[in-house]
């Protein structure tokens, strides 16, 4: 035994970071295929806790894995994912009763996520904390849900966490290799959430820091070719909205001319107008759409909803103007929204916060007892003003990741997975003000992370013990489809165990 011990301890010394992402990949996988032996949703293409936009997914990833011609749609939503499902339908066969088998397939992209956010945070945070922060990212309730089902976040957090590394990497000026890295990054990204695009000033801000002693002429030349690779991945699809934009434009002649320029999706100005007026709520809400006809559908000839799709954006901050202190109110009830993201436990029981609560439209449970983001929002400011002084510099750049964040939801919507998907910007915020108190105590700061990290390996026994018996049953209630009587997935929807 003694030998054996000897041996992984020679090759960890060897090998640690090969061996530290086989390990992080291989736990993580573990745990979301145990969460989904546990649940009774795992055959079909949503969950119990998250439905989102996995009807839209599903639907336009048939389309495109069946070659199947269709007319000239507006491009609302971003393209990469269900593109991916797609592919996932060609090369798996199409769907016949169960989605498990390309729940799994995103589980692994997800637990591989993990190991390459682990791989660089090492640097950043050490092994033991970096350990810990990976154990925190795998056990997540709000990933083990988002990862397993389907939902763009799940390629989206690899991009994000791809985007940190390459930074972090060529902090001092990208070389020509990583500029073309990072631009591809920074287009796919976009590609899979739209306003990843808008995080490039956060990250040139960042970097202007970094800039040291190379000249700002030679800066300037390869941050620009980051700027342009990027739009050069984005280009294709431009040019496809340019066409199909077109194309409705010359459908309804009648109607003011939509503009042909949209490099990701042409939701922005309408998801504003939706986001910002005396109706809304903070979150996703609809009805100041569905109100304007078409039986709740968006349809480019109906002349009232053309205009939002023109004049959202005015017609929003007419009413911020107007209002502004209702739209201060709605301001902090996106970021409670938002925030609720920290109120999320750990395993597959939520702990410690539960699993009754709260499915908001195209959100993520929300459990009621949500106390725990008060003092991870704390950490979070702590970490945050932390990383403005010297010694954390490096931090700085998830301080600037999540400000965009934080500002895309004053503007938009609050999603509570919108928080979720910047965890690997998000975590090494929390944990640095622990980092810095244990950097007082020498002694100390090696041991902290790896007790807490064993203990949170109680998880995965806990998620294995769920495994062996039957699925849990869980009620829901909510408002109810008029002719079939089923649930309206797209509303509120109230969630306990049976």
């Amino acid at each position: 035994m003694r030998r054996l011990f000897n041996s992984a301890r020679e090759l960890w010394t060897r090998h640690p970071v090969a061996l530290g992402v086989v390990a992080t990949f291989g736990l993580s996988l573990l745990l979301r295929w145990l969460f989904l032996q546990a649940v009774p949703d795992r055959n079909w293409p949503f969950s119990i806790f998250f439905y989102g936009d996995s009807r839209f997914f599903h639907t336009y990833a048939l389309d495109w894995a069946r070659e199947r011609p269709s007319q000239a749609t507006l491009p609302y939503h971003p393209p990469l994912f269900p593109w991916a499902l797609g592919l996932l339908y060609r090369v798996l066969g199409e769907p016949q009763g169960s989605a498990y088998p390309y729940k799994l397939v995103l589980a692994v992209l997800n637990s591989a996520t993990v190991a390459l956010t682990w791989a660089w945070w090492r640097k950043v945070l050490g092994t033991g904390w970096s350990l810990l922060a990976a154990a925190l990212f795998a056990s997540s309730f709000g990933w083990l849900v988002l990862s397993t089902t389907y939902s763009n976040e799940v390629l989206y957090a690899l991009f994000l966490s791809a985007t940190c590394a390459l930074m972090l990497q060529h902090r001092a000026g990208p070389t020509w290799t990583g500029a073309a890295l990072l631009g591809a990054v920074m287009g796919l990204g976009s590609l899979t959430r739209a306003e990843h695009l808008y995080l490039w000033p956060f990250l040139l801000a960042w970097a202007w820091l970094y800039r040291g002693k190379t000249p700002l002429p030679a800066l300037a030349v390869r941050w620009g070719a980051a700027v342009l690779v990027s739009a050069l991945v984005m280009a294709p699809w431009a040019v496809h909205n340019a066409r199909v934009l077109r194309d409705i434009n010359a459908r309804t002649p009648g109607l003011e001319p939509l503009p042909e320029l949209a490099p990701v999706t042409v939701y922005g100005p309408i998801n504003f107008a939706m986001a910002n007026h005396a109706g809304a709520t903070g979150g996703f809400t609809p009805d100041s759409v569905n109100r304007l006809g078409q039986e709740g559908n968006l349809d480019v000839a109906n002349p009232a909803q053309r205009r939002l799709l023109l004049h959202g954006y005015a017609e929003g901050l007419a009413w911020i103007r107007e209002h502004p202190a209702d739209a201060a109110r709605l301001c902090v009830a996106k970021l409670d929204r938002w925030l609720d993201g920290l109120g999320l436990g750990f395993g597959a029981s939520n702990v410690p916060s539960g699993l009754s609560g709260n499915r908001a439209p195209v959100d993520l449970f929300v459990p009621e007892g949500a106390w725990l983001k008060w003092p991870l929002l704390l950490l979070l400011l702590a970490g945050a003003a932390l990383s403005l002084l010297p010694p954390w510099r490096a931090f700085a750049l998830f301080t600037a990741v999540v400000l965009h964040r934080a500002l895309i939801t004053l503007a938009f919507f609050g999603y509570t997975r919108g928080l979720l998907a910047i965890f690997p910007a998000l975590l090494p915020l929390l944990l640095l003000p622990l980092i810095a108190l244990a950097a007082r105590r020498p002694s100390l700061a090696p041991r902290l992370p790896a007790f807490a990290a064993a203990a949170l390996l109680l998880l995965w026994v806990e998620a294995g013990a769920l495994a062996l018996g039957a699925p849990r049953g869980f009620m829901a209630s909510g408002s109810t489809d008029s002719a079939s009587g089923k649930l309206i997935q797209d509303d509120w929807v109230r969630i306990w165990p049976r």
